[in-house]
């Protein structure tokens, strides 16, 4: 357990407990892995990694937490983000492909394997599009495919009746890559579940499901109930862990990622100041002008108590409902506000140097704990139920589709006298659950040969 003065910053803090990518990182043989602990193949040199994009804040941590954490386990492989919103890739010191919607056509019916044919696809469908993305990327993208070792999925949750069953067949199309190629595919720590469409087709489509996920090398639930939902279907192949944005200490900073980098242009909170994050989504599962009423019922709460509050935007969705939420405040001028698009290293900066927050979007509650920061959490899925539990945060959750605004605002009350036994409480719980590493224990399955 660590201990510190109120008000120091947390982001500091951790830094210190958890190792960067330019620090000392552990022998692949000191990754503990459940108590077994074994020294990956040196052998392996590239790896493959789906299910990501860099626009969403979260999806770019799990990929960044996969991607340096390979490097420290196979000093010098090669890591490929396949990525299923692209953005320029030289502005990064990594590879991304697009693995978009055209890409995904064209790996589907297999026309990459007639010669030329898939870049000549792409240069027709980039001139109709007014677009160079694709240009002799299909080409590329089947020869990363031939040389990887291995794919990871880092897709944070497509696979469940939370949405249309499109977003599930995009992971089941993945795995099939993998099969055609021959390729070992660990999806990596995310949500699952529940399976209740409602639709004529469930049956089928499960069955499609469990005979797809039975290939995967290991599937990593981050929720229980994702867990029992996969393991109902018959699969044996499924274990829990916490996210992996969590679970490992090793985590670039902004300057280990983008080719171009100044610090300067990062706005920070001043110390003792209280976060506050929205979520669109937040308006779309809950009742909005209930979820509008809370938001700006909380402000006026911190702020009548003499709390420096900041809204900060994690995405850019999310402009419109943050000048929504002040126009309904009654104290509209003494709340501050930091936007802009900040890289998740800057962002879990940020949010470390905030006492607490009041948080809606998943992996802001994730930045936050990394950094030893408390939470109060509005959200609508067992992810954060699950994930506050890790932290023994249980009581500090709420659900935006039945809020209690008095239940949550005495909370926050709460919070605000007792953030700093509760940081403490969290940096205790992180020390703990990085004891293991999930990424090393995946990397620990890998067969240097595989016959598949």
């Amino acid at each position: 357990m660590v201990s510190r003065p109120a008000g120091s910053n947390r982001a500091e803090v951790a830094r210190h407990e958890t190792t960067s990518v330019g620090g000392s990182t552990p022998e692949p043989s000191s990754l503990g892995m459940n108590g077994i602990l074994r020294r990956p193949s040196i052998n392996m040199k590239k790896f493959i990694v789906t299910g990501v994009q860099m626009r969403n804040k979260g999806s770019q941590a799990m990929f960044l937490s996969l991607c340096y954490g390979l490097k420290s386990i196979y000093p010098g492989c090669e890591v490929v983000g396949f990525a299923n919103k692209y953005d320029d890739p030289a502005q990064y010191q990594f590879e991304l492909l697009p693995y978009d919607d055209f890409t995904r056509l064209v790996f589907k019916y297999r026309l990459n394997r007639v010669p030329w044919l898939g870049d000549v696809l792409a240069m027709v469908a980039g001139m109709w599009r007014k677009t160079g993305k694709w240009s002799g990327k299909i080409t590329e993208m089947d020869s990363a495919l031939r040389d990887a070792d291995a794919i990871f999925d880092a897709s944070g949750y497509t696979l469940g009746s939370g949405w249309g069953k499109g977003g599930g067949r995009l992971l089941l199309q993945t795995i099939r890559i993998a099969r055609e190629y021959k390729k070992q595919i660990i999806l990596m720590p995310q949500s699952f579940g529940p399976f209740d469409w409602g639709e004529d087709d469930d049956a089928a489509f499960l069955e499609e499901v469990r005979e797809e996920l039975d290939y995967c090398t290991r599937i990593y639930a981050r929720e229980r109930e994702g867990f029992g939902g996969l393991r109902s279907l018959g699969l044996g192949n499924v274990q829990l862990s916490a996210d992996m944005v969590i679970r490992e200490k090793v985590f670039p900073q902004a300057r280990d990622i983008l080719s171009s980098y100044d610090a300067a242009t990062v706005s920070y909170p001043p110390p003792g100041s209280v976060g506050f994050i929205i979520n669109e989504n937040v308006f779309r599962i809950g009742n909005p002008d209930a979820v509008l009423d809370l938001y700006s019922r909380m402000l006026d709460r911190l702020i009548t108590a003499g709390e420096r509050v900041f809204i900060l935007n994690t995405s850019t969705a999310d402009f419109r409902l943050v000048e929504s939420v002040l126009g309904k405040t009654e104290n509209r001028d003494k709340v501050g506000l930091i936007s802009g698009e900040y890289s998740s290293p800057e962002l879990i900066d940020i949010i470390g140097r905030f006492k607490y927050v009041v948080a809606s979007r998943y992996h802001s509650v994730v930045f936050a704990y990394r950094s030893g920061v408390p939470a109060i959490i509005l959200g609508w899925a067992s992810k954060y139920i699950d994930l506050a539990a890790h932290f023994q945060q249980d009581e500090y959750v709420f659900d935006i589709r039945d809020p209690d605004a008095g239940r949550i605002i005495e909370q926050v009350d709460r919070m605000s006298v007792n953030y700093a036994a509760e940081s403490r409480q969290i940096l205790a719980c992180l020390e703990e659950i990085q004891r293991t590493s999930v990424i090393g224990e995946a990397a620990s399955l890998l067969r240097s040969a595989p016959t598949l």
